[in-house]
């Protein structure tokens, strides 16, 4: 994996900040490299892997989220199971089938 650092030091003074950050860009750009590379630093900074969700609406394996309020479901089921600061990350999420609901998730 190629490190941004570049990028990752404009990310840097939001992580951990109470607000939704949005990564956007063209198509293969590597907004998704991006992602992973922020899960790396927070795992390196101390975050505990149980404390991160990370959904990827393209991939087989995110079929559990198929629609919004079964995403919504299994959002609301990890923040329940965990204590303190959960990290959420969403990508491609316009891959969910409801589009209007997906644009208030």
């Amino acid at each position: 994996m190629i490190e941004r650092e570049l990028y990752l030091s404009r990310i840097r003074p939001f992580i951990g900040k109470d607000i939704v950050k949005v990564l956007t860009g063209i198509r293969r750009c590597g907004k998704s490299v991006m992602l992973e590379l922020i899960q790396e630093e927070l795992k390196s900074n101390g975050i505990q892997e149980h404390m991160i969700l990370s959904i990827n609406f393209e991939s087989k394996a995110s079929d559990f989220a198929s629609s919004v309020s079964a995403a919504y479901a299994y959002l609301q089921n990890f923040a329940a199971s965990r204590s303190g600061k959960i990290y959420l990350f969403l990508d491609e999420i316009q891959e969910l089938p409801e589009k209007t609901e997906a644009e208030v998730f």
